[in-house]
């Protein structure tokens, strides 16, 4: 659904790569929105073709690895000729709710809001079941921006650069965590934590804290850093006991493993970034 060029109120970017699959359900929550926009990473699994057949404008913009996020948000903002006041960013398995999608068009559409960039928290879906208590509900995610001067920063943790006014909506958007099976999660979670290993190598070696990045969570981050031979642990414990999780079922266990699994590869690859750095074997 195209804008005119004086018309709407929110434009919807959507980020993918190899999402054909996925896309059918996100563009289908959109259909509230002034615009949509897909930004490709290279799929060949037909996204491009699947988006455009499904209204939304599409461009392709390819990055040097490592991916950042927040790279590609701001390349976003810049480059796909947006016309609304507000844009939405969403990932091919997300869906946009009815009661968010009014949130927005009151909170966007107020005359006196001062924010530059909305946060939403995700009702995480994981083998159907929302896991409210484990993943912490509401965890809050930089998903909404004014058009202008604002942008983001964080890596593959992105959140709104320093100094930007920031409210918060109290609907949810739905996020399918598994959406395409255990292989997508892997090969993505291998990538962030790569991202991460550096980062926290980076930091513990130079003791500069811009390393971990610049969110309102740097306290807790630069702990985590510190301590990270406990990460695995602290991660599981944290979800699974602290949280309750353990109250969710079956569903909420396997998503805590793979989070532990996840905590595992960042803590082997730390030793790995350090080693190398060393001249120490493998």
């Amino acid at each position: 659904m195209a804008a005119t060029r004086d018309s709407g109120l929110i434009t919807t970017i959507v980020l993918t790569k190899d999402e054909a699959q996925n896309l059918g359900r996100c563009l289908a929550s959109l259909s509230w929105c002034a615009d949509i926009v897909v930004v490709d990473s290279g799929s060949t699994d037909g996204t491009q073709a699947a988006a455009r057949a499904l209204g939304a404008r599409v461009f392709e913009h390819l990055r040097e690895p490592p991916f950042r996020i927040d790279l590609q948000r701001n390349w976003a903002l810049e480059n796909t000729e947006v016309v609304t006041p507000w844009v939405l960013f969403l990932d091919a398995d997300e869906a946009v709710p009815a009661g968010l999608a009014r949130e927005l068009e009151r909170v966007c559409g107020d005359p006196d809001c001062r924010y530059d960039g909305l946060e939403i928290s995700p009702r995480y879906l994981f083998w159907g079941r929302w896991l409210k208590r484990t993943q912490g509900f509401p965890n809050w995610h930089a998903r909404a921006v004014r058009v202008g001067p604002t942008r983001f920063t964080g890596g593959v943790w992105e959140h709104f650069a320093p100094g930007s006014r920031i409210g918060r909506l109290s609907e949810p958007y739905d996020h399918h965590a598994n959406s395409k099976g255990f292989s997508d999660w892997l090969a993505r979670h291998d990538r962030y934590s790569t991202w991460d290993a550096e980062r926290i190598v980076d930091f513990l070696e130079s003791g500069d804290t811009s390393r971990l990045g610049t969110s309102r969570k740097l306290g807790l981050r630069r702990l985590a850093a510190r301590l990270w031979p406990l990460r695995p642990w602290a991660r599981f414990l944290q979800m699974y006991i602290a949280r309750l999780g353990f109250l969710e079922g079956a569903p909420a266990f396997a998503f805590c493993m793979l989070y532990f699994f996840y905590e595992w590869m960042t803590v082997i690859k730390i030793v790995e970034v350090r080693r190398r750095r060393r001249g120490l074997p493998l």
